[in-house]
């Protein structure tokens, strides 16, 4: 368990604005259900009397019952949200991939056409004018990739306008896409 991980994803929560929106609406609930509408359906003439009696005779449990309210949903919200986060650490990451990889890697339709790219393709896509995956991998080596039936290591490439060499992966996609990996072999 990374214990640093649910420390940051606990600060994080904990510092919206919405947690604090939830939890005051929420508390708010529960302490007019126990404290007034409750007294109410049990035949108090006035529902606020047995508060005020209950803050008269038991101040600090009514005090603290009234702090729980409050705090059982901030607990509650921020506990759900920190287990949801920590259990999809893995996708999320996966899903940062190509912004965080600073080499190319883009996802393209099987004529070419650039669907997706990382940040970091995009800039150096549009940096050279790439506006196909043929202007970066050349003809013959994307129709090598879309003809293969899965995924592969297809050898390597240079990328004149940048002078650079890289190394070309690629992967199928479930939608008839093909994801491109190139990693820098030169500057």
């Amino acid at each position: 368990m990374d214990h640093r991980l649910i420390r940051r994803l606990v600060g994080e929560k904990l510092r919206e604005r919405g947690t604090y929106k939830v939890a005051a609406f929420v508390g708010t609930l529960i302490n007019a259900y126990g404290q007034v509408l409750v007294p109410w359906f049990r035949g108090a003439e006035t529902p606020f009397s047995a508060l005020l009696y209950e803050l008269d005779v038991r101040p600090a449990l009514s005090v603290f019952s009234i702090f729980l309210a409050y705090a059982f949903p901030l607990c509650v919200g921020v506990y759900s949200s920190v287990v949801s986060r920590y259990r999809l650490r893995r996708v999320e990451s996966v899903a940062d991939f190509p912004d965080r990889k600073p080499d190319p890697v883009f996802r393209a339709s099987r004529s070419g056409r650039i669907v997706e790219a990382g940040a970091t393709t995009l800039r150096l896509f549009e940096r050279y004018d790439v506006q196909s995956a043929q202007r970066i991998l050349g003809e013959a080596v994307w129709a090598e990739i879309v003809a293969k039936d899965g995924p592969g290591f297809d050898g390597e490439i240079h990328f004149a306008d940048e002078g650079a060499s890289y190394v070309v992966s690629h992967a199928p996609t479930a939608d008839k896409e093909i994801n491109v990996y190139l990693t820098r072999l030169t500057k």
